[in-house]
């Protein structure tokens, strides 16, 4: 009886190990995502996109905590100081390849004190051209613009951006001289460039579309290597420039130091939200092309833009500070 008594108390024993030690690693507490933007976005809408889908594979809440400004700089510098345990998100875009090239002096080292998740869905830039340029292809643009030195001006949101560093790449490539324009977000360039005081502009098919399709805008082609299923008659820029390749892109990053198991089981979660066919059709709608990556994959594709884009912006002497 004694022995029965003895075998029965170990099995609840280990009964309540094994539920103590389930509860200990079942996540509990909210995870808290910092975007980069203020709400309404791009960056807004996707991340909302996902919120069913990530809640549902990590059994935890999503706060979405927005951290507008300064080329992504204030939600970096907000999730540099939370703990590193997965527990708060960083929204990142493509300005974290090319802030360590155009500020001076930054407040974190990219490569040391951030580590990425996943990289969420890449945003092919469109080019599109107004009244000013009697163009209608890419061809057409190249010979007009080296024909005509000087005369050719782009609007680009904000100096430093991926619309400002496509523009000088496009000029590069093309063999063309090409002025570009600052503006603050592509909404604040469109009046012009849909009178014609600005040429052209590189900016989401989102922003573009409704102009293009009441005839105000052609759309001369799309910034990344492959035709996209937001626009699948657009043809690459690259099919008439070799090598012209340019697209903005989102993705998360924890602080450095941040378990590999949470940084992998939060990527997870997030490549199965950009498989789920309902989120895929959203973004796709919006000129969104959802990827959801390794964490290994999204810091290549990061050190890739870093070196791709400094040689640009050593020659184009841009400064942010």
């Amino acid at each position: 009886m004694q022995r029965r008594e003895l075998l029965h108390s170990a099995a609840l024993g280990a009964l309540a190990l094994s539920g103590g030690l389930a509860a200990a690693q079942s996540p509990s507490r909210n995870l808290r995502v910092l975007i980069p933007t203020g709400p309404g976005g791009i960056t807004d809408t996707m991340q909302r996109a996902t919120v069913p889908v990530v809640e549902k594979e990590l059994g935890q809440t999503m706060v979405l905590d927005y951290k507008p400004g300064a080329a992504g700089i204030a939600a970096i510098q907000s999730g540099l100081s939370a703990p590193a345990d997965g527990s708060t998100l960083i929204g990142v875009y493509t300005s974290l390849a090319f802030n360590p090239w155009t500020y001076s002096k930054l407040s974190y080292d990219t490569f040391k004190d951030l580590e990425m998740v996943s990289l969420l869905v890449n945003i092919p830039l469109v080019l599109a051209v107004g009244p000013a340029v009697p163009v209608k292809t890419i061809g057409e643009l190249v010979a007009w613009g080296r024909a005509n030195p000087g005369k050719l001006t782009i609007a680009a949101s904000g100096l430093g951006g991926g619309s400002h560093l496509g523009g000088l790449l496009l000029s590069m490539t093309g063999g063309f001289d090409l002025t570009v324009v600052p503006y603050k977000g592509g909404a604040a360039a469109l009046p012009d460039l849909l009178a014609g005081r600005v040429a052209l502009m590189l900016d989401a098919y989102q922003t573009l579309r409704p102009h293009a399709e009441s005839g105000r805008l052609t759309l001369l082609g799309v910034s990344s290597t492959k035709r996209q299923e937001f626009a699948p008659d657009l043809p690459p820029i690259a099919d008439t420039l070799p090598g012209y390749s340019t697209a903005s892109w989102q993705g998360v990053a924890v602080r450095a130091g941040t378990p590999a198991a949470e940084k992998e089981r939060i990527s997870r979660a997030y490549a199965r939200a950009m498989r789920d066919p309902a989120i895929r059709a959203n973004l796709i709608s919006q000129g969104l092309e959802p990827v959801g990556s390794s964490p290994k994959e999204f810091t290549d594709i990061l050190q890739t833009d870093y070196e791709k884009w400094g040689p640009v912006i050593r020659k184009a002497g841009l400064k942010n500070d």
